[in-house]
């Protein structure tokens, strides 16, 4: 079993990663997978620098393994390599998990390298680690990570605001009164409030239009109502909205709608008064 751990299953981990990265070279790849795609999008380097990573780390774990096997000191220095991997990955996956729709077939198959690595190699040492990724899975739970997913998919009409809100109150009222169809997305969902952010919208209601391949985006009560009322007199030769009416990119003034808490910065939130 210690021959396994420390020397077999370390020159297969190392050949595995080695071969990964050569076929990344090639501008191939064992991974085909979406998941392994979407693996790739979340790094904020090209990935073929983390298989070096891997390929470094491996090379140091198989090296290590060898001298653990006739040596006692580079035992200690082999586990804790093998632990500080299996929490990198264990991070790398977890976030995967919570944030893609598919996992990276390549990324699991080096976790379970290290899985294998460790419990062949010791029992106690395992259980620790268990205990350490168990831990850094359930922080990872508590957190409202994005997920890589379309809200806005079907055409129609969208908006962005929260049960407290009277300014988007008062845009859902007109909207039932007129029996205008709409799908409600909740400013607190970490999707909505990263895409308000990115358009440094600082307030809600937000409306999104969808009709195939055009997407109309107003920002305020005013804004979404009048938009709406002009259509309804394009008859009678109102003038239309102007490009500011229909895409105000600098958001909407406190008196069309509610300031939300937004990546960079919190804004004050209207009380609820309806």
């Amino acid at each position: 079993m210690q021959k396994i751990a420390f020397i077999v299953l370390p020159i297969f981990f190392f050949l595995y990663n080695a071969i990964e990265t050569g076929l990344k070279l090639s501008h191939s790849s064992l991974c085909h997978s979406t998941g392994c795609l979407f693996a790739d999008n979340l790094l904020r380097f090209d990935s073929l620098y983390l298989n070096y990573i891997g390929v470094a780390v491996s090379l140091l774990i198989m090296i290590l393994g060898w001298l653990s096997y006739h040596d006692k000191v580079s035992k200690k220095f082999f586990y804790l390599v093998l632990f500080v991997s299996l929490l990198f990955e264990t991070i790398m996956l977890g976030y995967q998990y919570f944030v893609s729709p598919e996992m990276c077939k390549f990324c699991m198959g080096v976790y379970a390298f290290l899985w294998a690595i460790m419990i062949t190699a010791s029992g106690r040492y395992a259980v620790m680690a268990l205990s350490a990724v168990l831990a850094l899975v359930t922080a990872l739970s508590f957190l409202a990570i994005p997920k890589t997913a379309a809200f806005v998919v079907k055409n129609g009409t969208y908006l962005i605001q929260s049960p407290t809100c009277p300014h988007c109150k008062k845009v859902k009222t007109y909207f039932k009164e007129n029996d205008i169809n709409f799908t409600k997305l909740d400013i607190n969902s970490p999707e909505a409030k990263n895409f308000a952010t990115f358009l440094n919208f600082s307030t809600i209601p937000i409306m999104i239009v969808k009709k195939d391949q055009v997407v109309e985006i107003l920002n305020g009560d005013e804004a979404i109502i009048d938009s709406f009322s002009q259509k309804e007199s394009e008859s009678q030769d109102t003038p239309l909205p102007t490009t500011d009416d229909l895409f105000n990119i600098n958001g909407s003034s406190d008196k069309e709608g509610c300031g939300f808490f937004s990546i960079d910065k919190q804004e004050d939130k209207c009380e609820s008064e309806q």
